[in-house]
């Protein structure tokens, strides 16, 4: 909760992340991978989940060429890995960590709810395969892309909190 103090210089630059939630998938058995934390992403239950559009509106940001890392591996240079920002009305909404070579959108596309955006991977300041997902205002002119004004998420008109489980019921 720090990171919403906009006085601490520090926290400027990934500011809009504030209130982030990160998803991870469950497998058959309710494990996210077989074994003791496999080296290959592809062994986790959400690596290469579709993601698609959660709003309309435009795409502002989106990259898709970085490698995914084996686990425990990160990149903590390029952060948020292959990504995605949507303008949604006055928000963006953040996917990080998408799999390589997936993104299936460009900066100034169009989308309608439901479009293809791309898959989870593993890139970027991941060390295991999962979404992270984040709202924020636009940040200011050359500011990082996620140094916006944090908004609260909502998911399926709830505000989630650490454990909490959906499925596709929750919309």
């Amino acid at each position: 909760m720090r990171t919403l103090d906009p006085t601490v210089e520090r926290f400027q630059p990934w500011r809009g992340q504030s209130y982030a939630v990160d998803f991870f998938g469950l497998g058959p058995r309710g494990l996210r991978a077989p074994g003791w934390r496999p080296a290959d992403p592809a062994a986790y239950a959400i690596f290469g989940a579709p993601l698609r559009a959660p709003c309309a509106g435009s795409v502002v940001r989106a990259e898709g060429d970085w490698p995914d890392s084996e686990v425990p591996e990160s990149d903590q240079i390029n952060r948020l890995g292959n990504h995605v920002i949507l303008r949604c009305g006055e928000a963006e909404i953040v996917f990080a960590h998408m799999r390589q070579g997936s993104v299936a959108v460009a900066p100034g596309d169009p989308v309608e709810v439901g479009d293809p955006l791309g898959e989870v991977g593993n890139s970027g300041a991941s060390t295991e395969p999962h979404l992270h997902i984040h709202a924020q205002r636009p940040p200011p002119e050359g500011a990082p892309p996620i140094a916006g004004e944090p908004l609260a998420l909502r998911i399926g008109r709830r505000f989630l909190v650490r454990g909490d489980r959906l499925d596709g019921a929750d919309g």
